[in-house]
């Protein structure tokens, strides 16, 4: 009986300790299965500033030209164009030089950048100096002066009935052609012109030193 009572209390403190353990603490994450921590900096791309592109533009009327010359034409055609026309002489001012009568060339104009107009044909007979010169086509004595002829997109324009030109000379070789009334003349590619068209002419140039 004594032995019974024994054993019965070693089994009690055996139950007694295997459930007497202690709660096991829940496992702390270590640092490597956190969520990393990221700080979201929003930051927009600098512009890109683009350095333009330098271009160098030739001048209108590059200084190798002696005259630089525009026209603007008006009436049956409206057309406008520029450039530059070469010249062989000393000075402007010796080109537009008062003294004896003598054949004065006009600058012309050829096509240039698109241009569509050709003036030639201009000159005074008998040039005596700066001042304003009425275009004579006809005289008895001496030489004629030339009316200016003008190609207009392939039209061609000259002297006709009521046509007059007046042509000014400054001492510093710049200078003026006014024309009114020129008439469309037959051309290579106008065989029967209208005899209705007419033309208005205004051209300007001013003369450039010569380079050494």
């Amino acid at each position: 009986m004594k032995q019974s009572l024994m054993l019965l209390l070693f089994l009690l403190m055996v139950g007694l300790l295997g459930c007497g353990g202690e709660t096991a603490a829940p496992a702390t994450p270590s640092p490597a299965d956190a969520a990393p921590v990221v700080d979201a900096v929003t930051s927009e791309a600098a512009p890109v500033v683009e350095e333009a592109a330098v271009v160098e533009e030739e001048p209108a009327c590059p200084e190798y030209f002696r005259f630089c010359t525009t026209v603007e034409v008006s009436g049956a055609i409206s057309a406008a164009s520029s450039g530059g026309f070469g010249g062989n002489f000393g000075t402007c001012a010796e080109w537009a030089a008062e003294g004896e009568a003598r054949i004065l060339e006009m600058p012309t104009i050829l096509p240039m950048d698109g241009g569509v107009i050709t003036v030639a044909l201009t000159r005074l007979g008998a040039y005596t100096g700066p001042g304003e010169y009425t275009v004579v086509n006809t005289v008895n004595s001496g030489n004629p002066d030339n009316y200016p002829a003008l190609d207009v997109d392939g039209r061609t324009f000259s002297n006709g009935e009521g046509t007059t030109a007046v042509i000014t000379v400054a001492a510093d070789g710049s200078g003026t052609v006014t024309a009114t009334g020129l008439v469309e003349i037959a051309s290579p590619r106008v065989s029967n012109p209208d005899p209705n068209a007419r033309l208005d002419m205004i051209m300007t140039w001013t003369c450039q030193e010569a380079i050494n």
